[in-house]
């Protein structure tokens, strides 16, 4: 008799992992930073710790007592989450309509839900969600993603427009909508995607990569550039059009960084001249076989978000 099924653990274990332990509405500032999200961490370690011991224990009355005693702490807390939700989906008042999207939008919330079968949305209602999240971004580069179906915990999407087949789909797939899936998702277990330059088949989730908050670029006025790390990733950002663009700082024609470059309407030029349209994901002007390496990037109520390898 297991405690957990392994899926159980993994959804925990992804949802504490990709919020960094934080405590986080979908598309709004964390509420929950420091020492809470160490506690978090510090928590779910423990727990996985404590259930790799008792499973280890030999079989007898002791270890199926104490695997008994956990499943129904577990179900009876499940109950309670289930009554506190009832409860304030009753209530007539916006406040609590707000409280109660609040609580099932929230990261950590949502994956505790999905343990216990709670979830008021089904898997297809949150992936659509999750796409909406990364429309804007891209909408930001001519290309577009749409849903074809869920057969068996695998989602299949098809990437059109200037994403579609183009060398950098595949940074916009592992960095952009792949984020938002399993923020939404945790219990997807992979995605085939079309339209994408290197194909992945059945391409698994649960990548420990995520959203960095990054201060500065929203203050650039259009037509203006900044060179700036994230996470050890040295970044060109540049807005256009009143839209902010992320891109690897490093001209592939003569690996040169955009530190002292151009930035000319939709143009991104290096040192040497080498341009690229920042608005088609990159594609260099004068050899389409030259792609500079975009980052997805969200800019939301005046917070810039990027997602970094």
């Amino acid at each position: 008799m297991s405690i957990f099924s392994e899926n159980d653990v993994m959804v925990v274990q992804d949802v504490i992992r990709k919020t960094n332990g934080q405590t986080q509405h979908h598309g709004s500032q964390p509420v929950a930073a420091g020492d809470e999200a160490d506690e978090l961490n510090h928590r779910s370690d423990r727990i996985q710790r404590l259930i790799g011991e008792i499973e280890s224990l030999p079989a007898g009355n002791a270890k199926e007592l104490m695997q008994e005693c956990i499943e129904n702490i577990l179900g009876f807390y499940g109950k309670g989450l289930e009554k506190i939700l009832k409860i304030i989906a009753a209530g007539n008042s916006s406040a609590a309509r707000d409280i109660y999207n609040h609580l099932i939008e929230d990261s950590f919330v949502n994956g505790l839900l999905l343990i216990h079968d709670l979830h008021p949305l089904d898997i297809k209602t949150r992936l659509f969600k999750a796409l909406e999240t990364v429309k804007p971004y891209m909408d930001s580069h001519g290309g577009s993603v749409e849903l074809i179906s869920i057969d068996d915990g695998i989602a299949r999407l098809r990437l059109a427009g200037n994403c579609k087949g183009c060398p950098s789909s595949s940074a916009t797939l592992e960095l952009g909508i792949r984020q938002a899936i399993e923020e939404y998702c945790p219990d997807l277990s992979g995605l085939e995607v079309e339209g994408v330059s290197q194909p992945h088949d059945h391409l698994p989730l649960k990548k420990e990569q995520g959203w960095q908050i990054v201060n500065g670029p929203d203050k650039l006025s259009s037509g203006r550039m900044v060179a700036q790390e994230v996470n050890g990733t040295a970044l060109i950002i540049c807005r256009v059009d009143q839209t902010l663009y992320a891109f690897k700082n490093l001209c592939p024609a003569c690996n040169r960084s955009f530190s002292g470059g151009s930035l000319s309407k939709n143009e991104l030029g290096c040192q040497l001249g080498h341009r690229y349209d920042v608005q088609r994901a990159g594609l260099c002007t004068d050899d389409d076989t030259l792609h500079l390496e975009p980052f997805p990037l969200l800019e939301e109520n005046g917070t810039v978000k990027i997602a970094v390898r």
